[in-house]
C-alpha cells in the first residue's frame, strides 16, 4: 500500500505542471496529453488503493478520487480540467468515508499507458538496476519498488482494454498476459524491498529478468495498440 500511495502522491504532484502546460495555449486535445496520462494513472492507483486489504492514508478518499479522476479524463477544456483537479485536492484534504464498493472497470485508455507510462517506468527501473551499487544508493530502492508497484497496478487496470490492442479477439490471452505481468512486477517490488533486509541482488536481478521476458512476449502479440 505504501508504494501505491507514494506513486499517487508523485503523479498528483504533476497535475499543477500539466495545467500550466495548458495555459501556454493551443488546442486542448494537443496540449493535454501529459495531463490525461497522469489522470489515468491516478484513477488506476485510486482503484487499487480502494480495493487493497491493507490500511492506508488515501483509502478513505479513494472512491471520491476515482470520480475526480474520471472528471479530469472527461475534461474538454482547461477550465473543466482545473475544476476536476481542484475537486481532487479538496477530497485529499478532507476525505469523506464511503461505503461504495470499488471494482476494476475500464476507465482509462490503453495507448497512453503502453506508449508513455510503462516505457518510462521500465526504463527507470533498468537504469537504477544496472548493478548493486547503483540500486543501493539513497532512494533508488524506493524508486524501483514504487515503479514496480505501479506496473502491477497498470497491469490490473489494463485487463479490460483488449479492444484497444491489435488482437481484440484474444481476450483470454490478453488477461493472462496482464495477470502474469502484474505478478512478475509485484515480484520485482518484493525483491527490491527485500534488499533492505539482506536480500540478494541476484534474486532481484532474476525477478527483473523474468519481467522483461514477459514484456517481449506480450509486445509480439498485442503491441499495436489502436
Amino acid at each position: 500500500m505504501a508504494d501505491m500511495e507514494s506513486q499517487f502522491t508523485k503523479f498528483f504532484a504533476k497535475l499543477d505542471r500539466d495545467l500550466e502546460d495548458l495555459s501556454l495555449g493551443g488546442e486542448f486535445s494537443d496540449a493535454s496529453g501529459n495531463l490525461m496520462r497522469d489522470a489515468g494513472v491516478l484513477v488506476l492507483l485510486a482503484m487499487a488503493i480502494a480495493q487493497s486489504d491493507e490500511p492506508g492514508t488515501l483509502k478513505a478518499a479513494a472512491p471520491a478520487l476515482i470520480s475526480d479522476g474520471k472528471a479530469l479524463l472527461a475534461a474538454t477544456d482547461a477550465a473543466s480540467a482545473a475544476s476536476a483537479v481542484k475537486a481532487m485536492k479538496a477530497d485529499l484534504e478532507s476525505p469523506a468515508s464511503s461505503a461504495e464498493t470499488v471494482t476494476w472497470e475500464k476507465a482509462v485508455q490503453l495507448a497512453p499507458l503502453m506508449s508513455k507510462v510503462v516505457p518510462s517506468l521500465t526504463t527507470e527501473i533498468k537504469r537504477l538496476s544496472k548493478n548493486e551499487k547503483t540500486l543501493l544508493r539513497a532512494g533508488n530502492v524506493d524508486k524501483v519498488a514504487g515503479d514496480a508497484a505501479l506496473l502491477t497496478v497498470v497491469a490490473a487496470g489494463s485487463r479490460l482494454c483488449v479492444s484497444e490492442t491489435s488482437a481484440p479477439d484474444q481476450e483470454a490471452l490478453w488477461k493472462e498476459y496482464c495477470d502474469q505481468f502484474g505478478a512478475l512486477s509485484l515480484n520485482v517490488n518484493r525483491a527490491a524491498r527485500a534488499l533492505s533486509d539482506g536480500g540478494a541482488f541476484d534474486d532481484y536481478g532474476a525477478a527483473l529478468k523474468e519481467l522483461e521476458k514477459t514484456c517481449s512476449v506480450c509486445h509480439a502479440k498485442f503491441c499495436n495498440a489502436k
